[in-house]
């Protein structure tokens, strides 16, 4: 197991790569290097995890060397943490596009899709341990297939290898995400989470169409109208406009997890 820590060439500021080929969950290797003190830019790149966890205490497995497997550590106003996992998201995209010419979509609220199927998942999770009364330390991490060949059959997975004429390196695509994120960050930051809302709209995949969304208080279905600029889906069922801050969005008639 590699336990090397080094910097990078990397607007992001202060990143310190710690590469590992083994890891149970690169969110556990952050969540605790916050607990013990360190600063924002530490970051976990795993050649795999066997205990990878996504949204809703999903799993996230992929072959050793077959995903860009990484989590990074952010120390940020909480005002703005809601923001966070748009703005990763939005750098996924960007990345891709950066260092492959692959044009993907966002489902709401953290999957990115390409042609309808995930190829990428982001999960944010705040250290409260770690966290003050001006600042909270967010754990964002990401997991993207690169070279995944099969998936089980009730995941409508995808990979990059299927649509990138050649595939980059999982640490020049984070390296690649972590320069996007930083410029999202600052947007964010500078102009709040509707300037990040509306970039996000225009990625958006399932706008105007049906879904279905279980949700803490049960499944219903209906049609999304938008995202509104605190970044809850807006959903019309039923005669009325419902507003959804977290829950799983399954598109049209096919669950997407």
């Amino acid at each position: 197991m590699s336990l090397n820590l080094t910097g990078q060439e990397s607007r992001f500021p202060g990143l310190r790569i710690r590469r590992i080929a083994r890891t149970a969950s690169t969110q556990d290797v952050v969540l605790r290097a916050a607990r013990d003190g360190a600063a924002e830019g530490f970051c976990c790149l795993a050649g795999e995890q066997t205990a990878g966890r996504g949204r809703q205490g999903r799993s996230w497995l992929a072959p050793s060397g077959s995903a860009l497997l990484a989590s990074v550590l952010l120390r940020r106003s909480g005002a703005i943490a809601t923001g966070i996992p748009f703005a990763a998201g939005l750098a996924v995209i960007e990345a891709l596009r950066a260092t492959c010419d692959v044009h993907a979509g966002l489902k709401w609220p953290n999957d990115v899709l390409v042609g309808g199927r995930k190829l990428a998942g982001i999960l944010s999770e705040v250290e409260p341990g770690a966290s003050s009364t001006t600042q909270v330390a967010v754990a964002l991490g990401v997991g993207l297939n690169l070279t995944v060949n099969e998936f089980p059959d009730d995941v409508a997975g995808t990979s990059l290898h299927m649509h990138a004429g050649a595939v980059p390196s999982a640490e020049a695509l984070l390296i690649a995400w972590l320069d996007a994120l930083a410029d999202r960050m600052a947007t964010l930051e500078g102009s709040g989470l509707t300037a990040i809302i509306e970039e996000w709209r225009g990625c958006a995949v399932g706008l105007g169409g049906p879904l279905t969304v279980q949700g803490p208080g049960g499944a219903f279905e209906g049609v999304a109208v938008d995202v509104a600029g605190d970044g809850a889906l807006l959903v019309e069922s039923g005669g009325e406009v419902r507003r959804v801050l977290a829950g799983d969005v399954h598109l049209g008639n096919a669950s997407m997890p």
